[in-house]
This record gives C-alpha cells, sequence and structure tokens, in this order.
C-alpha cells in the first residue's frame, strides 16, 4: 500500500510509466479476450449454418408412406444385388483357393486369406460390445421418526 508521503516521494514520471504499463496490459488481455470472442462466435455460426444444411435436407426428403415406400425399395434392390455381387464372388473362391494352393506361392493364399476375412467381416453382424453390468445401488432404509417418550 502507498501512502500519501510514499505518493510525494514517487516521481511523477514513474507513475506515469507503471500507469502506461498497466495500461499496454490492459490491452493486450482486451484484444486477446476479442480474438478469442470472435473465434467462439465465429465457430458457434459454423455450427448453426451446419444444422441449417441438415435441416433443409430433411425437410426437403419425403417422409409420407410413399416415400418411405420408395427409400425401402431402393434398399431392398441394393441389397438383393449386393447378395448376388458376393454369391458371384464366394462361388469363384475354390477356384481361386485351388489356384492359389496350387501356384505354391505365399503371396496368392495371403491374398485369399485377407479376401476371405474381407468378406466375412461383410457378411457377419458385428459383435456387440462388452458392456459391462453395474448393480444397482441399494435403496437407503427410510427414516422412521423416533416416538415421543412421555414422561
Amino acid at each position: 500500500m502507498e501512502t500519501a508521503q510514499a505518493k510525494q516521494e514517487m516521481p511523477k514520471v514513474e507513475r506515469k510509466m507503471r500507469l502506461g504499463m498497466l495500461q499496454e496490459r490492459f490491452d493486450v488481455l482486451e484484444s486477446g479476450a476479442r480474438e478469442r470472442l470472435r473465434k467462439a462466435l465465429g465457430a458457434g455460426q459454423h455450427r448453426l449454418t451446419e444444422l441449417d444444411e441438415v435441416l433443409s435436407r430433411v425437410t426437403r426428403d419425403d417422409w409420407s408412406v410413399d416415400g418411405l415406400r420408395k427409400r425401402l425399395d431402393l434398399l431392398r434392390t441394393r441389397a438383393e444385388h449386393l447378395r448376388a455381387t458376393t454369391m458371384k464372388r464366394v462361388s469363384a473362391m475354390p477356384g481361386t483357393a485351388v489356384a492359389a494352393l496350387a501356384s505354391g506361392s505365399r503371396v496368392p493364399v495371403q491374398n485369399l486369406a485377407r479376401e476371405l476375412e474381407r468378406l466375412a467381416r461383410l457378411i457377419e453382424p458385428p459383435k456387440p460390445k462388452d458392456v459391462e453390468v453395474v448393480a444397482a445401488p441399494e435403496p437407503k432404509p427410510l427414516r422412521t421418526p423416533k416416538a415421543k417418550v412421555e414422561a
């Protein structure tokens, strides 16, 4: 704490320098805060525009029964096409396997194993992740009011 006597002893120039340094610090803090605020507002505006785009796509889609039926038909045809392609590849696998094994080279066998693994991942449903089951906490006993003892 400065006393009145200490203020008088401190030269006026030094007080102005300290005040100027303090003002510079405030200016730096203010400019940093302004920049951070601009970035935060810009990111928020960017997210709002993304949300507007998603909402406009959803509102354009046809969610009526006929529209959903068309989507399901499209998915069904894609699934049938994928099934046909997979069946062709699987039916060609024995020939590929025999050719790979007959060549006696390691590379064709490794390629065959990779292809079989890839097809297995496409066909098999994904495995559920391990979920840790935590028991519910025991309920606390109800507090009963103490009976007043009459004396």
